[in-house]
């Protein structure tokens, strides 16, 4: 009776552990091409963004103290016109990345969603030029900008990253 359950057994463990392994494997090749066209895309988008930006650097923000923990990354302009700012909220779906470019005096030239899990049709208001555009030249008092009647949670969400993303800027150019 035993010996009908262990060869079984062992014969799944066995598929389970070549499976594991090459799938192990099939990461290990994959992973920096991958993590290089993600690098790429992201670039682009930070160019897009920023069109006059002649390259972008890394700012170092971890430690200081009042980062919003939305911001996932910021970067400064090579050629000192701006910065990229990259947060990402709790909508109503799930999260919500927004990438905004600043310019040196804290207004906001760009803004897009980057990813989002929200309701089509609904929350995907956060993707329309109408909404994003209501952003361009607003600074930290964010004047004009208000929630789309319907897709409140996904807008008001949004415009948390924005005010998070300039709370960001304020203390890193400090």
């Amino acid at each position: 009776m035993k010996k009908t359950y262990v060869m079984p057994l062992l014969v799944l463990t066995i598929i389970c552990l070549a499976v594991s392994a090459a799938l192990a494997f099939m990461n290990s090749v994959t992973e920096p091409v991958i993590s290089a066209a993600a690098a790429q895309r992201a670039q682009a988008v930070m160019a897009d963004k920023l069109p006059e930006a002649t390259g972008f650097e890394p700012v170092e923000f971890l430690g200081l103290e009042g980062i919003p923990a939305s911001i996932n990354e910021i970067y400064k302009t090579t050629n000192d016109i701006g910065y990229i700012l990259i947060a990402a909220v709790n909508g109503f779906s799930g999260d919500i990345t927004v990438i905004c470019a600043v310019d040196n005096n804290g207004v906001i030239i760009s803004t897009s969603t980057l990813s989002h899990t929200e309701t089509r049709g609904i929350g995907t208001i956060i993707e329309q030029e109408s909404f994003l555009d209501t952003f361009s030249g607003a600074d930290n008092r964010l004047d004009g900008v208000d929630t789309v009647t319907g897709a409140t949670i996904s807008t008001r969400a949004f415009i948390h990253a924005i005010d998070d993303i300039l709370t960001a800027f304020r203390i890193v150019t400090q």
